[in-house]
Parts: structure tokens; sequence; C-alpha cells
């Protein structure tokens, strides 16, 4: 369960509260003015985190890639000329929505 602490408690025992995270792994929830403004987490804790969503990006690379020699073997793909003009007529039906609602 995550500790929550007011940032004056923070300010007044930085280095406990940070020792603590170290010793415990866990986050600490630091409040500002009642509300949530930050979490402290362990070096180690934040390296892990960083690793983890670099493997997320990197499956989901995968399943793009994978998704898209699908669709080619498929013949499920567009042209140039034809993905340039549903960007344009998307464009151009947001450009007309912006003008009708002014």
């Amino acid at each position: 369960m995550n500790k929550i602490i007011p940032i004056t408690d923070l300010q007044r025992q930085a280095g406990q509260i940070v020792s603590g995270v170290v010793d415990s792994d866990e986050s600490v929830i630091i409040t500002q003015r009642g509300r949530p403004a930050a979490v402290l987490v362990s070096a180690a804790r934040y390296s892990q985190i960083e690793e983890d969503l670099a493997k997320l990006d990197e499956l989901e690379l995968v399943d793009m890639v994978a998704r898209s020699r699908e669709a080619l073997s498929r013949s499920k793909t567009l042209t140039h000329k034809q993905v340039k003009a549903r960007l344009e007529k998307q464009h151009k039906t947001a450009v007309q929505r912006t003008r009708r609602a002014r």
C-alpha cells in the first residue's frame, strides 16, 4: 500500500522519507494542498518501470509489424495517393465543423 504524506512533511523529513522509500521499495504519494502532486519511488524501482515501458513499446511495435505484414499478404493496403486523399477529406471535414461551430 502506498504511503501518502503532505509536502511539508517531505520538506522537514526528506532524508528519513527517502531512506524509507529505498528500504521498503514502496512508493510515497506527496500531496500539496490535500491533492496528489507527485510520487516518490526508489531509483531501482524507477529503472524497472522504464525497462518495463520499453518492453511494452517493443511488444507494441512487434505487433504492429506483424499486423502490417498480414495486411500486405492479404493485399489490404492503401497507396500513398489513397492515404493522401483520405487525409485531405478528413481535414476538409474538420475545417467545415470548425466553421459551423463558430
